[in-house]
């Protein structure tokens, strides 16, 4: 098993959609990681209404964790420069390859670029039966700000 590596990846380009859409389509088999990941998302997961829903935004940076060719973890981030904001979402690491830090490699990632771009907050929304998710945030220094309409947990951080 080689190192893994951040790559950037396009939801709109043929070659990266074919992958994502094969990992993502086993990822999200199971309803309950579709729901903590995005519960806008009904089940049973589709690729294209997903890339629709958010990545059709060119704001939004989008990397993976890659593992020889293969795609193990995703992480996005979308860029509100004018308001010196940045927005982390769907940060998601396959079940075979959680608890080795990747997650934690993924938001270390989209921060260093948040800070690249002259970003002073970074935030996150989490669902509250996320608790693996809300470990590493808070490890990572995101405070509670709010819950929203939809239920999930606000968090932000200050990255000056």
């Amino acid at each position: 098993e080689g190192r893994i590596t951040i790559e950037k990846v396009n939801y709109n380009k043929p070659k990266n959609t074919r992958i994502l859409e094969a990992v993502m389509n086993t990822w999200f088999k199971n309803p309950k990681d579709l729901n903590l990941t995005d519960p806008r998302m009904p089940y049973p997961f589709n690729f294209k209404k997903w890339v629709a829903m958010t990545y059709a935004n060119d704001d939004i940076k989008s990397f993976a964790l890659v593992n020889d060719k293969w795609i193990v973890g995703i992480g996005n981030l979308k860029l509100l420069p004018a308001i010196k904001r940045a927005h982390a979402l769907h940060i998601y690491v396959d079940k075979d390859y959680r608890k080795r830090g990747l997650g934690f490699q993924m938001m270390d990632h989209l921060e260093s670029l948040a800070q690249e771009n002259k970003i002073e907050t970074m935030t996150i929304n989490v669902m509250p039966k996320n608790e693996p998710a809300k470990k590493l945030y808070e490890k990572l220094g995101f405070k509670m700000k709010g819950i929203s309409k939809r239920g999930y947990l606000m968090l932000e951080k200050e990255l000056v």
